[in-house]
């Protein structure tokens, strides 16, 4: 995430203006979202102390959508934020020495990002963009999930147990059409302050009741991410209050007048 930063950074000295100052759009985005281990998103397993009963949390294919609203407000810069719904999935495996079960549960949040952008012109209609900024996330609930074999809780953690917050960096690249809008292609970085859950599993049997165990979920992930943005013209600027008259040009006027 710093490279990202130092590289947005390094193209706000140096790429020249771009036209894209005054210019307001809206727009739509998907970003399928991917498990990666060397983000600390990949498969989690714990054990009882008793080491009778293994539980292995597994992230699925999980996805943000949502609105983006972006905002030209230099020749070099915009500034992008907007809302999206955001749906993680996982599988739960729990097991023992005689025994094997998979069940699955979602967490749903919804993400506030906001982004500084600066673009890089690579020919007439394509651009490269890098940003950088926060996201806040929202979780509206706790889970609870049961099976025949198990129980499980996950309690909301961060501000207040609902808001998380966390840094992003975004490279993509961008096509911009005169009358049809932008459509753009790149990846996204998010990286939480924190934990977002703590998930609690336990083993439950006709005989057997386990220990509950404790995984603590990553907020973290890496997506792919698919956007366009509604064509939209430049603001109008309101032209400023006139100069006042000095008493010489009264006075011509005055003449002419006569």
């Amino acid at each position: 995430m710093r490279l990202l930063l130092s590289i947005a950074f390094t193209l706000i000295l140096l790429c020249p203006a771009l036209g894209q100052q005054n210019v307001l759009t809206a727009g739509l985005q998907f970003q399928p979202i991917f498990p990666v281990s060397f983000l600390n998103t990949a498969d989690q397993e714990v054990r009882n102390s008793q080491g009778t009963v293994t539980t292995l949390l597994s992230p699925k294919f999980s996805f943000s959508a949502g609105m983006v609203v972006r905002w030209g407000f230099h020749k070099r810069l915009s500034l992008e934020t907007g809302i999206n719904f955001v749906q993680r999935n996982y599988d739960v495996t729990l097991s023992t020495d005689t025994f094997s079960g998979t069940s699955d549960f979602t967490i749903i949040g919804y993400e506030h990002p906001i982004k500084l952008l600066v673009f890089v012109r690579l020919a007439d209609k394509l651009f490269m963009n890098a940003a950088g900024g926060v996201q806040l996330t929202f979780f509206p609930s706790d889970i609870f999930t049961s099976d025949t074999y198990f129980r499980h809780s996950g309690l909301r953690l961060g501000v207040g147990q609902f808001l998380h917050g966390g840094g992003i960096a975004n490279l993509g690249l961008e096509y911009r059409t005169k009358g049809a809008g932008y459509f753009y292609l790149g990846a996204t970085y998010h990286v939480g302050f924190g934990d977002i859950y703590r998930s609690k599993f336990q083993y439950v049997s006709d005989d057997v009741q386990s220990e509950a165990m404790p995984i603590w979920l990553n907020g973290s992930y890496l997506t792919f991410d698919v956007r366009y943005f509604f064509h939209s013209m430049p603001l109008e600027r309101k032209e400023g209050k006139k100069k006042k008259k000095s008493r010489k040009q009264k006075l011509n006027d005055a003449e002419q007048a006569d």
